[in-house]
């Protein structure tokens, strides 16, 4: 059976697609404008239901400028694809798509991609997304003389610029002062912030020219000891302060370092630590870099040296032990990196992840190889969701009921927070076993230092996840979980007085503190290095 065709014109297709646009996938950004403007009883309180009226105007502008012979059966199917894939993320976790977001989906993984396919976004995608494209790719534009097609196109897009130009005439200060007031608001709008994203990154791309700083020269190894100083860096995922237990939390998600907190450790958290953004593609290489959250910038980080760099010009063996997507570049020039997830263990892995424990058996082996000072970072899997069931076994599954589905929107807020929890349970009991191995050498200078990359929502005010801009991300995702710990050796050799770090573990740190820090637990002398900061 032949499948049926259709014929229109082309200004009733771009209304179309504007259509579904302005008032299906627009329609995250219309319900927050509704849910945040404070109305004042007056006349201006109309501005906002000129909203939707506004973005099937400016759809429809946008949507005559893509629809060029041949090329629109390209361009149109793309941009509505991308636009579908957006606003169910916008809708119902309250995603704001800019380039750090466009970074993120870049850098996802297989299977993180795979997790977020769930049978509600599956059937978004179909009935949203491929059926319209099929019904687009089916319908045969009728054209008239090129003199008319051009006029009654231009006619359409007068009227809508009239429209756009009537309701400026009518809201603009209100426009104004709302949007300046909720600017980040602007990357919920589909599509130009897909747009904005994009042409962000292109910009980016074309930046990375600079010339290269060689911020290592110089770094030297202390070498105050005949033992070897073996420092253990653990990059955590989506672990949030809120729910670390040694921060006085209701649910005891950290007991086994609570343990050795009693029992009189060397090991000390810190409660008041801030990231330096809310998605891994931008907090991890911020880390490593030696600028601060507010003067970092991806293209200068990648044209200068970060820690690693620094670390292996001072002397220090580096190895990345990696069951994450990948480092972010951060270790592009390190030769020893091993990739857990490629080795697939059925004991650790389902569909593509991992559970961080299946880094411990490759620890070992370069544990027992230790010849000189030696650095080795553990970028973990953490408690990245919305899989949280996937990130723990039984025996961390503490509290319960849980939430034992990627769409987390559908539990309720005390199933998600106990499956969160118990995978900080796991976090906890991994790292745990990171200090009992660096306990069996005693000789050594050891060392370890605990920072989670973000954090996550998990339903607050509506928000799942992680990626908000920063300047609005609720504390949830920017306030992180960051501990260190220290060998009697270390202790010894070391002029670092324990009472008073932790009389001044409750000051405000941040990632800024991770690069200066780390140098300092390596043992390594250079200009860059502010001690223990």
């Amino acid at each position: 059976m032949l499948l049926p065709r259709f014929q229109a014109s082309a200004n009733r297709v771009v209304l179309l697609q504007a259509a579904l646009f302005a008032f299906v996938l627009n329609l995250p950004i219309i319900l927050k404008v509704f849910q945040l403007y404070q109305p004042i009883g007056t006349f201006h309180d109309y501005f906002i239901y000129t909203v939707p009226l506004f973005l099937l105007c400016a759809c429809n502008l946008l949507f005559h400028l893509l629809m060029l012979p041949l090329a629109h059966k390209i361009l149109m199917p793309v941009v509505l694809l991308i636009g579908v894939a957006i606003s169910y993320n916008s809708l119902f976790f309250d995603v704001y798509f800019n380039r750090d977001m466009l970074d993120n989906v870049l850098q996802t993984t297989p299977a993180e991609t795979m997790r977020m396919f769930s049978p509600s976004y599956i059937a978004w995608l179909f009935f949203l997304g491929i059926v319209p494209v099929f019904l687009y790719l089916r319908t045969k534009i009728v054209y008239r003389t090129w003199w008319k097609e051009l006029l009654s196109r231009l006619a359409s897009m007068l009227v809508s610029g009239l429209v756009i130009l009537l309701i400026a005439a009518l809201f603009y200060q209100d426009y104004a002062s709302f949007f300046r007031n909720h600017n980040s608001l602007k990357h919920m709008i589909l599509p130009s912030n897909a747009i904005g994203a994009v042409a962000s990154k292109i910009k980016q791309i074309r930046r990375e020219n600079m010339p290269y700083l060689a911020l290592g020269q110089g770094a030297q190894l202390a070498h105050s000891a005949s033992e070897p100083n073996v420092t253990i860096l653990v990059v955590g995922e989506t672990t949030r302060a809120k729910n670390w237990g040694l921060n006085g939390y209701a649910h005891q998600t950290t007991p086994k370092l609570a343990e050795r907190i009693a029992k009189g450790d060397a090991l000390v958290n810190f409660p008041n630590v801030q990231s330096c953004g809310t998605a891994t593609a931008l907090s991890v290489p911020c880390m490593f870099s030696s600028l601060t959250r507010e003067t970092y910038d991806e293209v200068r980080a990648k044209r200068q040296d970060n820690l690693l760099d620094i670390l292996q010009t001072a002397g220090a063996d580096i190895h990345w032990l990696e069951n994450n997507s990948d480092c972010k570049g951060v270790c592009q020039n390190i030769s020893s990196v091993a990739d857990m997830v490629k080795l697939n263990l059925p004991e650790y892995c389902t569909d593509g992840e991992c559970l961080d424990n299946i880094m411990l058996p490759e620890l070992d082996k370069l544990l027992q190889n230790i010849k000189k000072d030696t650095v080795i970072v553990l970028h973990t899997i953490g408690n990245h969701g919305p899989t949280y069931f996937e990130r723990y076994t039984d025996k961390e599954r503490r509290f319960t009921p849980t939430c034992d589905t990627k769409e987390i929107n559908r539990c309720s807020n005390e199933q998600l927070v106990n499956t969160y929890d118990n995978g900080v349970v796991y976090v906890d009991q991994f790292l745990d076993q990171l200090i009992a191995r660096l306990e069996q050498h005693p000789e050594w200078r050891s060392s370890l230092l605990y920072m989670s990359d973000h954090g996550e929502s998990l339903g607050e005010n509506g928000i799942y996840l992680h990626g908000t801009p920063y300047a609005i991300a609720p504390k949830e995702q920017t306030s992180i979980p960051m501990i260190m710990w220290f060998s009697p050796a270390w202790l010894k050799h070391s002029s670092l007085d324990m009472a008073c770090v932790r009389k001044n573990a409750g000051q405000p740190y941040s990632q800024d503190n991770f690069f200066h820090t780390a140098l300092s637990l390596a043992d390594v002398r250079h200009d860059s290095v502010k001690p223990y900061q």
